[in-house]
C-alpha cells in the first residue's frame, strides 16, 4: 500500500531508535512512565519516528459525558519491526491536542495516550478506554481503561507497558496483513490550570488551550477589591466564544465564579469577575484557578441577498464560501469549501460547524442571533477539483427580506450570517474499505444479541406473571387477601404487558 512506501522511504533516514518501554509498565507506574517519555523525547523518537498508527474514523457520542471514539489503523510495523517508533499523528479532543504511541519488548505491545498540549501548571483529567477490536466477535474484544486519569506536564503519557502479547494479537486482532484496529474512547475530559498571584506581578504565564495563548489577568491590590479577567493572548483579529471558570484561595475559604461563557471583545479580553466578597492579594499571595471547558473560533460574514458570495477562512486556514440563495420558499445558506483541492489524496476531512442569523436592531432582552435549524452541521470532504457546496435552511422567508424592517436585513441589503468552528479531524481512506467490514460486523453482532435478550427477557416476564397468577388464584382459593390489590400499585408483570412497553 501507499503508506507503507512513505514508511520505509522515512525509515532510511530516521534517527536511532528510542530505548523500548519497560514491560512492567503501567497505568500506576509514573516513575518508569516518565523516565521512558523523558528519555524518548530527549533522543528525539516521538517527533521523528514512523506514522503508522493511522486516525481512521472518528465519532462524537454528543452525551453529557461528551465522549469521542477514534478509531486507529495500526499497520504490522508495531509488532514486527521493534526498532520503529510507531505513533500516530496529533489529533484534537475537548481543545487539546492528543497522540498514541506504542512499544514493544520481546513478547507484548504496550499501548499509551499522550497529551501534546503539555505546559507548567496545566493538568488535565481523562476518562480513556483502550479497545482491540477482534476479528471473530465483538464480546472478544479486550483493553483496558482509566478514570479521570492525570495528565501533566511532568507526566504526559498514560497507558499499559503489556497490554497484549504479540502472539495473542497475531492469533485474534491482526489481519493477514498484520494490521489491526484500536479504538480509543475519551470523555469527561477536564482542563485545569493553578498557579499563585503575588504582588507586584498580578499577571498568569501564558496558557495554551485550543490553539491559542490565554491569561488571566488581576488588577486591584491590598486596598482595592480584586477584579480578574480572561485574555486572549494570540489569534489577533479573530473572533472567538470561551466557556471558563475562575477560583480564588483553597479550601473553604474558595471563592468560585461558576461556569462564565462570552465572547471576546477585538482585543481578546473577556468581562471581568469580581470576587463576592470582595477578595485583595496579601503579600503572601492567593491561588488562583483556572477551568477552561472549551473555545471555539468565530466568523461573522456580510452575505449579499443579492447572491454574492463571501468569503472566509477556518481555524486550519483553509478558505470557505457562502452565498444566500432565494430560489425557495425560505432563505436558504449556500456553503462551500473552496480549498477542498488540499484534503490529501485518500483522506477525508471532517468539518463541523453551527452557524447562526444574526439580527439588525435585537429589541432589550431579545437574542441577537437565531441559530439555523438543523445546527450544528458537519460534513466529510475527500479531494476534489471543486466542492457542490452544502445548503443550510433558515427559517427566514424569502418575501420577507424584500420588505422594510425586516428583522435580520442590514444595511446595505445584507445579512449577517454568524459561523462558529467545531471539530475538525484529517482521516485515513476516503472511501469505504475492508477495515469498514469490522464496525458493521459488531454492529450486526450486538443487534442479534440484543434481540435475543429481549426474547429472553420477554419470555421471563411471561413466566413471572404465570407465577404470580397462579399465586393469586392458590391465594384467593384460601380467602387470603390479595397482595396487589388494595394498594393502588400495579404489579411488575402487569407493567410488562402495558403498551408502554415495546420488544423486538
Amino acid at each position: 500500500m501507499k503508506y507503507f512506501t512513505v514508511a520505509l522511504l522515512a525509515a532510511r533516514g530516521a534517527a536511532s531508535p528510542p530505548p523500548p518501554l519497560p514491560a512492567a509498565v503501567a497505568l500506576n507506574s509514573r516513575k518508569c512512565r516518565r523516565s521512558w517519555w523523558c528519555r524518548r523525547r530527549a533522543l528525539g523518537g516521538a517527533a521523528g519516528g514512523g506514522r503508522m498508527a493511522l486516525l481512521y474514523r472518528a465519532t462524537r457520542l454528543k452525551d453529557r459525558a461528551d465522549t469521542h471514539v477514534f478509531t486507529f489503523v495500526v499497520t504490522r510495523s508495531a509488532t514486527r519491526e521493534p526498532d520503529r517508533d510507531v505513533t500516530s499523528k496529533d489529533f484534537c479532543c475537548s481543545h487539546q491536542r492528543w497522540a498514541v504511541a506504542f512499544s514493544r519488548t520481546d513478547a507484548s505491545l504496550g499501548v499509551y495516550l499522550v497529551w501534546r498540549g503539555a505546559c507548567e501548571g496545566m493538568r488535565v483529567y481523562v476518562d480513556f478506554t483502550f479497545t482491540l477490536l477482534s476479528r471473530d466477535h465483538f464480546t472478544a474484544n479486550e483493553g483496558f481503561s482509566g478514570k479521570q486519569v492525570r495528565f501533566s506536564a511532568g507526566c504526559a503519557a498514560q497507558g499499559r507497558g503489556r497490554c497484549i502479547t504479540l502472539a495473542e494479537l497475531t492469533a485474534k486482532f491482526a489481519d493477514a496483513r498484520g494490521e489491526f484496529q484500536l479504538e480509543l474512547t475519551m470523555s469527561k475530559v477536564r482542563t485545569l490550570y493553578s498557579c499563585e498571584l503575588r504582588a507586584p506581578r498580578l499577571d498568569t504565564p501564558p496558557i495554551a488551550f485550543a490553539g491559542f495563548d490565554w491569561s488571566v489577568s488581576a488588577s486591584g491590590g491590598n486596598k482595592e477589591p480584586l477584579t480578574l479577567r480572561l485574555v486572549r493572548l494570540s489569534g489577533e483579529g479573530q473572533r472567538c466564544r470561551v466557556r471558563y471558570a475562575l477560583a480564588l484561595g483553597e479550601g473553604e475559604r474558595r471563592l468560585h465564579s461558576g461556569p462564565l461563557e462570552c465572547v471576546c471583545d477585538p482585543e481578546g479580553r473577556t468581562p471581568p469577575w469580581n470576587p463576592r466578597p470582595p477578595s485583595r492579594i496579601l503579600h503572601k499571595g492567593v491561588r488562583l484557578t483556572v477551568e477552561l471547558v472549551w473555545a471555539r473560533a468565530l466568523a461573522e460574514l456580510a452575505v449579499s441577498a443579492a447572491g454574492r458570495a463571501a468569503t472566509c477562512y477556518d481555524r486550519d486556514k483553509q478558505a470557505w464560501a457562502l452565498r444566500c440563495d432565494t430560489h425557495s420558499e425560505t432563505v436558504r445558506l449556500h456553503m462551500l469549501y473552496r480549498d477542498v483541492h488540499n484534503v490529501p489524496r485518500n483522506h477525508l476531512r471532517y468539518v463541523s460547524w453551527s452557524a447562526w442569523l444574526v439580527r439588525a436592531s435585537p429589541a432589550p432582552g431579545e437574542a441577537d442571533a437565531d441559530e439555523l435549524p438543523g445546527a450544528p452541521f458537519e460534513h466529510y470532504y475527500a479531494q476534489e477539483s471543486a466542492d457542490e457546496g452544502l445548503m443550510m435552511e433558515t427559517a427566514l422567508r424569502v418575501e420577507d427580506i424584500s420588505r422594510a424592517g425586516c428583522a435580520f436585513l442590514h444595511a446595505g441589503g445584507e445579512l449577517r450570517v454568524r459561523l462558529e468552528w467545531g471539530d475538525t479531524y484529517l482521516l485515513f481512506q476516503a472511501t469505504y474499505h475492508v477495515y469498514d467490514d469490522l464496525c458493521r460486523l459488531h454492529a450486526h453482532q450486538m443487534r442479534r444479541e440484543i434481540t435475543a435478550l429481549q426474547a429472553e427477557n420477554y419470555s421471563l416476564e411471561r413466566q413471572l406473571f404465570s407465577y404470580q397468577k397462579s399465586l393469586a388464584y392458590a391465594q384467593a382459593q384460601a380467602g387470603e387477601p390479595v397482595g396487589a390489590e388494595g394498594t393502588g400499585r400495579r404489579s411488575p408483570a402487569e407493567r410488562s404487558l402495558s403498551t408502554d412497553t415495546e420488544y423486538a
